[in-house]
This record gives C-alpha cells, structure tokens and sequence, in this order.
C-alpha cells in the first residue's frame, strides 16, 4: 500500500472487522459469504432495505436476482444501513434520511473495496487500468470503483499538500 495513503476511521474500522473474521481476499466479499459470517438473512423483496430487530435481514428488490454486480453495490449499501443506522426511514426527514444514504454510500465503499484489499491493485497504473482492475477483482460497477478511487487520490493529495506545506515552514 502507498505510504501516501492514509484511511480514515471508518474505512479502518471496516477492515479491521474483516480481518477480525478472517476476511481477507477479494473472492469473501460475496453477499451470502458476509451475510452467513455476520449472521444476516437476505431476501428477495419488492424493495430494497436493511432491518434489524429480532434478527438482521438484507433484503433486495427482486430484480436484482439477475444482475450480480448491482445486486453486491445494493447489498454494500443496505449492509451500511443495517449496520449505522436505526429507525424507520419511512417516518423521518428528508434532509435526515439523505444523511443516512450517504454515509450508507459511503459505508459501501469502505466495505466493497475495503482497505486491506487495496494491495490486490496496482494503484500506480493509469486510472483507466486501476478502474478495470478494480471491477474485475472486487465485481463492483465502474461508477463505485471510480468513486472509491476519487477518495483515494483525494487523500493522497491532501497528504500531499500537507507535507509540502510542513516543509516550507
């Protein structure tokens, strides 16, 4: 991994539950792999949602059946939800239920191409080269993978810029 490169607590947190439960390659980030480790049922419903009461329970609109690589970015983001959040989203604000959809998006990153994985990619090559890679190794859409990818030249850029600037003083 870069040394310029540094992940941001929640991206820690997440990779450090995986490897708590010997998560540890790209092939166990499988939706019934994760669900079965953290004892989470996952249905086939009208919509998609995270629940947790009694039991925790993925559920995933019907049509996702036939679209693996969709179905896992759902599956990412109501696992974000199931694991954040509580409360019905059908009886809270506009602005707070956006809140909760971005962190579930964020989440999602972080647990889809989690930071321990990131040695599986050769983040030195060209981004059109990374972007593939990325979707081939962690079967997530192009859009996710250039999202997760975004974060992190971002963060390198910022660490960058923060050592430029401790070494001019």
């Amino acid at each position: 991994m870069n040394y310029l490169y540094k992940p941001g607590d929640l991206e820690m947190h997440i990779s450090n539950v995986y490897k708590q439960h010997g998560i540890l390659y790209p092939y166990q980030l499988d939706e019934q792999y994760l669900a079965d480790i953290f004892d989470i049922a996952i249905v086939y419903a009208s919509r998609s949602f995270g629940y947790w009461s009694d039991c925790r329970i993925i559920g995933l609109h019907k049509d996702l059946r036939f679209d693996s690589v969709k179905r896992r970015e759902v599956f990412f983001h109501e696992l974000g939800h199931l694991l954040l959040h509580v409360g019905d989203q059908l009886n809270m604000s506009k602005s707070f239920r956006d809140y909760q959809e971005i962190q579930a998006n964020r989440f999602m990153l972080f647990a889809a191409i989690p930071y321990h994985m990131l040695t599986y990619i050769d983040l030195s090559a060209k981004r059109d080269f990374i972007l593939c890679e990325m979707q081939d190794v962690f079967k997530m859409p192009v859009d996710v993978c250039a999202t997760r990818l975004d974060y992190i030249e971002n963060k390198m850029l910022q660490i960058c810029a923060e050592n430029s600037l401790y070494y001019r003083l």
